[in-house]
């Protein structure tokens, strides 16, 4: 990487390649501008037969940085792995068997540890299902409108407002007679009034409503002092899972679908899937592994799993 300030730039040479690439890549110059840092009325005119009328070098500099990150992007697209997709262990079919239960018009919970790929059977399910809508809540969703606009914008209603007794009103009129199911991923972050809004939801128009989050989901419905408080929830909650660390099947089937089937390697995959992070955590480091295993010429191997954990986990390698 050079810095474009301590070097001289060819500003005609740079207004060739923005051009070039717009008509390579067929994105517009407002895209071009997003990804350049560069306003879009100003990267259209530097890339004009007419120039830009202001400080050519300054752009012509920032394209030269926006061309430095294409050629890094490229060089690590050579030697990176193709992460799997969407993978079935255990722990995946469990909650998948959850997700079907609540479409029956149930109440579901499912809390698990991080990292352990029930954000992403959520997903496969919603795609291979009808009627399946997923709300990922966050602390700033967490309050009882928020949360609807963030329903009724996965429900495909983006541009809905009004006052909360509207937007439930909308909500309702949308998921009655659907038999769907409303994922709250996140849901741990979700409020008290809130979470009975949901509830209510569930009452008038039998849709099934998961609530997925970590091990807090479950815990704020039943245990300490909001115990009463979510009674309601709580008596109509039909199935829940609860799993703070995956199974080993869960390890396995990860080793499977990256391809990594010696002794060595499948027991120390096994060992990181159990650390925090889980299976997410393994797979970043079976990414690293792969990557410099390439670099090297060489497949992946134990040692290289275990060296690239090391350094993810900030930890030393025994030696």
């Amino acid at each position: 990487m050079n810095n474009p300030e301590n070097q001289p730039i060819d500003i005609e040479d740079q207004r060739a390649f923005i051009i070039d690439h717009k008509a390579a890549t067929g994105m517009s110059w407002t895209e071009i501008g997003k990804r350049t840092g560069i306003a879009a009325g100003t990267i259209s005119q530097f890339g004009s037969a007419k120039g830009y009328a202001g400080d050519e070098k300054r752009l012509a500099e920032q394209v030269y940085r926006y061309r430095q990150q294409l050629a890094a992007q490229a060089a690590i697209k050579v030697t990176a792995p193709e992460i799997p997709g969407f993978f079935r262990g255990p722990t995946a079919q469990d909650v998948e068997t959850a997700l079907s239960w609540a479409q029956r018009g149930r109440m579901v919970v499912i809390a698990t540890g991080a990292g352990m790929g029930k954000t992403k059977t959520i997903q496969n399910y919603r795609d291979s299902v009808s009627n399946v809508w997923v709300v990922t809540i966050a602390p700033s969703s967490a309050g009882v409108m928020t949360m609807q606009q963030k329903t009724l914008a996965a429900l495909g209603d983006r541009e809905a407002n009004g006052p909360p007794n509207k937007l439930t009103a909308l909500i309702i009129a949308k998921i009655k007679d659907t038999g769907g199911l409303l994922i709250f991923d996140e849901a741990q972050h979700l409020s008290e009034k809130a979470i009975e809004e949901i509830r209510a939801w569930h009452d008038e128009t039998g849709v099934g409503i998961v609530l997925s989050g970590n091990i807090k989901v479950l815990t704020r419905l039943e245990g300490g002092n909001r115990r009463d408080a979510f009674a309601q929830i709580f008596s109509r909650v039909a199935h829940r899972i609860v799993r703070a660390q995956p199974l080993q099947g869960d390890a396995d089937a990860l080793c499977d679908a990256w391809g990594v089937f010696d002794d060595a390697s499948i027991r120390a995959i096994r060992e990181i899937c159990m650390k925090p992070g889980a299976l997410r955590g393994a797979t970043f480091t079976l990414e690293l592994a792969h990557m410099i295993a390439a670099s090297e010429g060489v497949a992946v191997t134990a040692g290289h799993i275990r060296d690239c954990w090391a350094q993810l986990s900030t930890r030393q390698v025994a030696v």
